[in-house]
């Protein structure tokens, strides 16, 4: 009789959580009213006219971003050729505001100008650089 009494009060104990459990569920993934109206939702949606009417000077200048398409490193260049002093190592992926392209090396070289914390401004050979958003040719590749 002591077992049967036992038995029973432990599965009410277990429907009794259940149903807690349930309702709890319920109060605390329903949001309420209060939060239903904290959430806000753009009132209009931009068509692309109006999308392409608004850029910034920000994204006219994203035009000329290049990245350096290299292994190891890119060499920044004082002058437009191969034999001029070195200003420094370009490591990958860094990003280059191209300038203009260097008269009198067909387009061998560009000018450019680094967006790194310190700016240099040199010349690089554009066969290794890479515009900024198409699909790179030796990053993340092995020789």
């Amino acid at each position: 009789m002591l077992k049967k009494l036992i038995v029973s009060f432990l599965c009410a104990i277990v429907v009794a959580c259940t149903v807690l459990g349930g309702f709890c569920l319920l109060y605390f993934t329903i949001p309420s009213q209060k939060a239903k109206a904290s959430i806000s939702l753009p009132s209009t949606v931009e068509d692309r006219e109006t999308a392409a009417e608004s850029t910034t000077e920000a994204d006219s200048k994203d035009k000329n971003v290049y990245v350096a398409d290299v292994y190891q490193s890119l060499t920044l260049r004082s002058e437009a050729s191969a034999d001029s002093d070195a200003i420094t190592d370009l490591l990958p992926m860094t990003h280059l505001e191209v300038l203009e392209f260097a008269a009198g090396t067909n387009y061998a070289y560009v000018k450019v100008l680094t967006g790194d914390k310190e700016s240099y401004k040199g010349y690089v050979n554009s066969e290794y650089i890479t515009k900024l958003g198409e699909p790179t040719v030796r990053i993340g590749t092995e020789e």
